[in-house]
Parts: structure tokens; sequence; C-alpha cells
């Protein structure tokens, strides 16, 4: 196997420079193509989503933003739902568990859903946990524990279900197992669907107005609750993981279309409770926002395991289609392995448009295969057109930047921007429950436009000349892992 990961991260000539033409907007005046009310109807009925008005939309650059945004939207607020897929105790979890505490203690409602696979490492998981009766999953962590013990309700997700005498029920974070014995081999076949996860992170912040009205900010994107994403764009290095930060994105988002995420939250909420929320306490959560802005926005998720699968791709597919002839589809997403449901848009887009994509190198990637599928589908489409621009990110962890972890879109020169947690792999679309907001607002839009040429500044261009350079045996091995692996690579 060794010769196998040799090729997968064989090194190629460096990539060459290239005229800004080849990554321009395009025309000016495609407003009309994103306008159309065709457009939106297939977006409803693709996506079952909803484009709403009156909303207010702030572009979080790296954790050294979107983290202090958390944490002055938290101080005094009177609800706060947090759902994240990693929560590591190191030192930026361990500063917002303490903020979570102090406000559940001062009688705020405080809610914690985080995804039980994301968190635990996988010997905690699956070779060392205790599964004896009563066990606590909580009690692994002792910064949830204490959480718990303030008053917060923390709700593990995607907690893996095995078949009896492995039954477990979920009450309240506490997995009650029998007495029957469990081999180290029944604790990993016994594991179902465990390569889903659930991947979305929201941060909802609620405050009562003078009015007694609760008003809502909803932070979303691709941050998890880890000093990784805390301290992107910061030197700063975590004293117990020794990581240093990621370049990431997030969203602030004020309007209506916020009741559609608290909406989304409560949701799921009542699958890990396993009960209803009564209607009363839902609408009590979750009252009618009023307008903050003039951004419409479209939120849009998707959750396999309950049959709703591939609405974020299809998003993205319709969005594509209706970017005009000349225009630049931009992409920044930390795995880039599309399948053929995304891969024919971009493709037929390519024929009389330009393509814009920057995803990680290999070293910057912190699942190497990825990058063997990603430019197994970079020599496909630098084949194709020379108006694919195709990017990899350099890795600098002096300057917060160690690896790209953003998932951010838009379309054309004047369409809608796209921030979440989807990356464009098989493992968001096939797999993970994800979620994204599209958002359509001029000023929001230049600000996504300036971050996305700061990070083309700041990657190599991968080139034809490259794929050529590149030996013809790793090649083939990247072909293999897109062809044979994008269901399941990391995402």
């Amino acid at each position: 196997m060794r010769w196998l990961l040799a090729l997968s991260m064989a090194s190629v000539a460096a990539p060459a420079p290239a005229a800004d033409a080849d990554w321009a907007l395009g025309p000016a005046d495609d407003c009309a193509a994103f306008d159309d009310p065709t457009l939106s109807q297939r977006l409803d009925q693709r996506t079952s989503s909803v484009e709403r008005p009156g909303n207010r939309a702030e572009l979080l650059v790296d954790g050294v933003s979107a983290f202090e945004r958390r944490r002055v939207s938290a101080r005094e607020a009177d609800v706060i739902l947090v759902k994240t897929f990693i929560f590591s105790e190191d030192d930026a979890g361990r500063n917002i568990a303490r903020q979570l505490a102090s406000r559940a203690r001062a009688g705020a409602v405080v809610i914690l859903q985080y995804d039980l696979k994301g968190s635990l490492a996988p010997d905690e998981l699956i070779g060392s946990v205790d599964l004896s009766p009563g066990m606590n999953w909580l009690r692994d962590k002792p910064m949830l524990a204490e959480l718990v013990d303030a008053g917060v309700l923390v709700v593990p997700t995607n907690v893996p279900r095995r078949e009896a005498p492995l039954a477990g029920q979920l009450k309240r974070g506490v997995i009650e197992r029998d007495r029957a014995a469990i081999t180290p081999l029944q604790r990993i076949t016994g594991l179902v669907n465990f390569d889903h996860y659930d991947h979305e992170k929201y941060w909802l912040t609620g405050r009562f107005d003078a009015e007694g009205r609760l008003v809502y900010e909803a932070i979303l994107g691709g941050m998890n609750l880890a000093s990784e994403y805390a301290f992107g764009g910061t030197t700063k290095v975590d004293s117990v993981s020794g990581r240093a930060g990621w370049r990431d994105t997030d969203v602030a988002l004020r309007g209506p279309v916020v009741n559609d995420i608290v909406a989304r939250y409560l949701d799921v909420l009542d699958f890990n409770l396993e009960t209803a929320l009564p209607e009363a306490l839902r609408a009590a959560l979750n009252p009618p926002q009023p307008e903050a802005g003039e951004a419409r926005a479209r939120f849009v998720w998707n959750q396999p395991a309950l049959g709703n699968d591939r609405q974020v791709e299809r998003l993205y597919r319709e969005l594509v289609r209706a970017t005009p002839a000349g225009g630049t589809v931009r992409l920044a997403s930390a795995y880039f392995t599309p399948g053929r449901r995304l891969n024919r848009p971009l493709e037929r887009h390519l024929e009389e448009g330009r393509l814009a994509v920057v995803t990680n190198s290999p070293d910057s990637v912190d699942v190497a295969l990825v990058t063997a599928a990603s430019r197994a589908r970079y020599e496909s489409l630098l084949k194709q057109s020379t108006h694919a621009a195709l990017f990899e990110w350099v890795s600098r962890p002096e300057l917060g930047a160690a690896t790209l972890h953003s998932k951010t879109a838009s379309f054309g020169t004047c369409g809608p921007a796209i921030v979440g947690s989807a990356n464009l792999d098989g493992q968001s679309s096939e797999h993970n429950s994800e979620s994204v907001v599209m958002i359509r607002d001029p000023d929001f839009r230049r600000e996504v436009d300036a971050m996305f040429d700061a990070d083309l500044a700041a990657s190599r261009r991968y080139t034809l000349e490259d794929v050529e350079a590149t030996p013809r045996g790793t090649r083939i091995w990247q072909r293999i892992v897109y062809t044979l692996g994008w269901r399941w690579l990391e995402g």
C-alpha cells in the first residue's frame, strides 16, 4: 500500500501564474438571468426552499471575526441554540463552554447539539468506550458534563444505533444499554451509517427587544467549535492540540430567513430527542422575525437519513445552469470532488463560460486522498477548456491559514452568493446533513468577490502543464480514487 500513498502525494511542477482575465467575472449585465421568475420557481421546487426578502447578511472571514461575533452575540442573549459537527475540548472549545454555562446559569435557554462521531475520537467511539448500562456519553468530555450541570440541554446527534441485543435508547444524552456482553468486533460491525455525519453548524442567539419580541441573529457556515477554526487569521496555536488556524468562512444573518434556520434546528432537535417539542414551545422559540435589510436569502438543507438528499447539490446545479454564456462560476471548497450530477452542468457551462475553483493542495489538505480525487477532476476540466482556472491553497500555518475549510460560491457578475457547511463532494451530497444560505445582495456579493480574489492570490494555479508533468502512474491512481471513492471521501 505504500506505493499507492506515495503516488497520491507525488509532487508536480510549481503551478504557473495566469492573467486575471481567466477568472474575471464576465458580463456585467447578467442580472436578468438571475431575476428570472422561472429560476426562482425551479429553486423552490428542486430545493424545497423559499427565498425570503428583508434580510441583512454580513460576511465573516476567518475565526478571528466569526468567533468574536459569536462571543458578542451570546453576551446577554436570552436564547442560545448551538449545533456543531465538532466540539473539541481545546482552548477555543473550553472558552465557548464557559460562556454557554454562564448564560445558562443566568437563566437563558441554552441548547447544544453536537455530532457524537465528529466530536469523539475513533478510539473513544469504538475501542475504549464504556458501553456499560447507564453509561453517559456526555461525561466522556468534562466540559460537556459541566454544561449539563450548568443547566444546558446537551444533545448528542448521529448516535450509533445497534440491533438487539445492542439496542440503546437516547434519553437526554444518556445511552442506556442492556447487560449483554459487547465484543470489540461488535463495537465495529454494529455501527450503522458510520460514514454519515450531522455536518451542519448553527450559532443562533436571541434577545428580547423593548417590545418583548425575541429577535435572533444566526451564524452559519463552515466553522466548528474548535481552535483550528477559532484561530483562523491569527498567529495563535492551540495549547492542547497544537493546531494553528484554518482559512474559513461564516455568514451572520438577521431577518425572516432566520425563521427557516431556527425551524430546521428545532426539527433536528425533535429527531434526536425522539419526541416532538410542544407546538407552544416551538412557537415561543421561533416567532416571526422582523425585516432587517435588503438582502434576499434562501436557506437550503439536506439530510439523506431522512430521505432529503442532494438539495444543496441541486441548488448549485440550477445556479450553474442559470449563469449566462461568458459568465464565471466561482467555487471555493475544502474538498472538491463533485459527482456526475454537478460535473455535467459545470462541463456544459465551460463550453461558453468560465470556471474558477480553489481547493486544497496536498500540503494543506487534512485528508490526503481527497487531493488525488480533486486532481483527477481538475485534469478533466482542464482538458475540456482553457477557461477553467483551477487553484490549490498554499498552507500558511504561521498566518492562521493552514488549511482551506471555506465552502462558498458565486455565479455570474450580479448573481447570488452561497455560504454554508457543504463541500462539493460525495460525502456532502450522499451522506451528510448539510445546509447553506443563498444570498442576493450587491454589497454582500462585493465582499464575497473580494474574499475570493484574496483566496486566489493566496493559492497556486494548477494548469494543464502540471497535469502533463505528473507521472502517468500517479494520474491513473488519481482517476481510480475519484471513480471508486468519491462517494465516501471525507467531507
